[in-house]
């Protein structure tokens, strides 16, 4: 694994290197507005395989992504009015959106994979520069998962740094690549999850948005 100390002087030149690795098929550990992330290019299949691999996660489980914009958000998914509200109010920020697929941008053994099959992708836009900076860099998709192997299997948690991020896969045979080290994260929950269809909502994690906030934007 190898570690960059991050630097605002440095962000181009870090956000380029870890592009590259990216688009070479690499698994990089990066912070977000909750906790450490594990990015890879969502449209990259050997890349997702990798990362599942890596999370020690099997394929029942889906994975949501970051997209670079709202708009590439939208050819993503079928996007509704609900949607519309609330990531006006809380993109970027802790809040992932469960909508259903269109299935145009992405090969169907990906889209497979990332929606565990359930025809639902989620999508992230989370308040951290370099989170979103490595999106919008690649142009596309990369994956939002917790930096941690799985918690069932080998007791993993949510890194806040890059020092729990490297703790917890260091002995591991699968691991990420790189991980850019930004410092000690405030400790939050996980981003809250909300699916969306048929005028309907459902939270399917609680998180920092919560669900009177949620109701307050959709019905007002």
């Amino acid at each position: 694994m190898i570690i960059l100390n991050y630097s605002k002087s440095q962000h181009k030149e870090i956000i380029h290197a870890c592009v590259l690795a990216l688009k070479s098929g690499k698994v990089v550990a990066y912070p977000t507005d909750t906790s450490y992330g594990l990015a890879v290019d969502a449209s990259n299949f050997k890349a997702v395989k990798k990362l599942y691999n890596v999370k020690e996660r099997g394929f029942k489980k889906a994975v949501h992504v970051v997209v670079p914009s709202k708009a590439y958000g939208k050819r993503l998914v079928g996007w509704n009015k609900e949607a519309e509200k609330l990531s006006v109010k809380f993109w970027p920020g802790p809040l992932t959106l469960v909508l259903r697929s269109k299935n145009k941008e992405f090969r169907n053994e990906i889209l497979n994979i990332l929606t565990a099959k359930s025809g639902f992708l989620g999508l992230r836009m989370p308040n951290n520069r370099i989170a979103l900076g490595l999106a919008k860099a690649l142009g596309r998709p990369i994956t939002a998962t917790s930096a941690n192997p799985s918690a069932l299997l080998s007791g993993g948690y949510d890194s806040y740094s890059a020092e729990d991020v490297y703790k917890q896969f260091r002995v591991k045979k699968f691991q990420p690549d790189i991980i850019i080290n930004a410092g000690k994260l405030l400790k939050r929950k996980p981003s809250t999850l909300v699916k969306l269809e048929k005028n309907n909502f459902e939270i399917l994690r609680k998180g920092p948005v919560s669900e009177k906030e949620i109701k307050k934007i959709l019905f007002k």
